[in-house]
């Protein structure tokens, strides 16, 4: 019987796998792709997160320390900062090489099998996946469930699922004069959300965006825009879409589980990326599954602990996030357009790029000043409703 079962070899997955088998304990990981790595992804990574989790130099494209952000009526923001801010990774390439560091930790991989159930035993996990080759049954003395978001897993296990979430749609391009990152704004292109032009090799880029609705028709329409400008040529790959999640589950732990990732719904509200938060939950996740497994207590109020751990590093960050991002949506182009300008002639950015409070993966701190900036205050309150009662619970 193994130690550690787990589902999903996607950033969480592999990094569980990788330190629960630095740390002597059996692991199988079983995902039902033959690729690993190949989620949907733009690849954008903070400098903090490659200091704690390093990518190969062959694996990074290009570094970011700049991005422009369009806003509906034309006022264009350019925020930058004199240091790498971020590195724009291959990010199959970034997630495959966990999964070697993984195996050669001695971590066993069963690719292109599905999980078809799971169930929870009085002394173990039994699993049964299955490949061409038929069912088999998996047993084990815990579970972590690292599926992505979208598993049936989590709620067939009693822990339900992710309650709010939105749509991507990304393809590669081919591109003239793009070097930084292009963020667009407005009910044109992404209502409530936002589309992007990512560089990576030379004269390509990913062109994207997140919405709740009608993707297809808001990607066409911000590609004949970009072509329109000249920026943007012919789409060579794509697109391919997705769902992101943008509220955590309820509770991601239960006697002998834990879930970790994309499936916990860990991931950035204001940006939908979820590489960082993947990778520290697993690793929260396996030192107390580590601690638990040594002590031969999987119970439930044992692995309450990944609860309390995991929270109290990225639980502020997804509530502030998800506060700004209903109040975000509240915004129509007007609004968005007099805020933009304000930003551009006011002197809040350079005041937001000197804050300490500033970083690529921690936004709570700017979104504090940012919702108590004065113009950005009477422009919620003008909406009226939901918008002022959701400022004033965030104050």
């Amino acid at each position: 019987m193994e130690d550690v079962l787990v589902i999903g070899a996607g950033p969480a997955g592999n990094n569980a796998a990788l330190e629960l088998a630095k740390q002597g304990h059996r692991v199988t990981l079983a995902d039902r792709r033959y690729t690993i790595g190949d989620k949907l992804c733009t690849g954008i990574v903070g400098a903090e997160c490659v200091r704690q989790f390093p990518v190969d130099q062959a694996h990074i494209y290009r570094t970011a320390s700049a991005a422009t952000v369009s806003a509906p009526g034309g006022q264009h923001v350019r925020i930058a900062r004199e240091t790498p801010q971020a590195y724009i990774v291959d990010r199959v390439s970034y997630v495959a090489d966990y999964a070697r560091q993984a195996q050669e930790a001695g971590a066993t991989y069963m690719l292109g099998h599905t999980v078809r159930s799971v169930q929870i035993e009085r002394n173990h996990v039994s699993a049964i996946v299955q490949n061409g080759a038929g069912p088999q049954e998996i047993r084990a003395r815990s579970l972590v469930i690292a599926t992505g978001f979208g598993s049936r897993l989590t709620k067939s296990l009693g822990l339900g699922h992710v309650q709010d979430y939105a749509g991507g749609i990304q393809a590669t391009v081919t591109t003239t004069g793009v070097d930084e990152v292009q963020v667009y704004l407005g009910k044109r292109f992404a209502p409530g959300f936002f589309g992007w032009l990512v560089p990576t090799a030379k004269d390509r880029a990913l062109l994207g965006l997140m919405a709740r609705k009608e993707n297809n028709e808001h990607f066409a329409e911000l590609l004949a825009h970009l072509q329109q400008k000249g920026l943007v040529q012919d789409v060579v790959n794509g697109p391919s879409r997705w769902a992101i999640p943008l509220r955590p589950l309820k509770q991601a732990y239960r006697d002998r589980v834990v879930v970790v990732g994309d499936a916990a719904g860990q991931v950035k509200p204001t940006t939908g990326g979820g590489i960082y938060y993947s990778f520290l939950s697993s690793r929260i996740a396996s030192q107390v599954l580590h601690r638990a497994l040594r002590r031969d207590d999987l119970s439930e109020d044992s692995l309450s602990e990944y609860e309390r751990e995991w929270k109290s590093v990225l639980g502020g960050e997804l509530e502030s996030g998800y506060t700004a991002r209903r109040i975000f949506e509240l915004l129509g182009d007007r609004q968005i357009d007099v805020v933009m300008e304000a930003l551009s002639s006011s002197g809040f950015v350079e005041k937001l790029l000197h804050s300490e409070g500033l970083g690529f993966d921690w936004h709570s701190g700017v979104i504090r000043e940012f919702l108590h900036w004065p113009l950005l205050q009477g422009v919620i309150r003008s909406l009226g409703g939901i918008a002022t009662k959701t400022l004033s619970r965030s104050a």
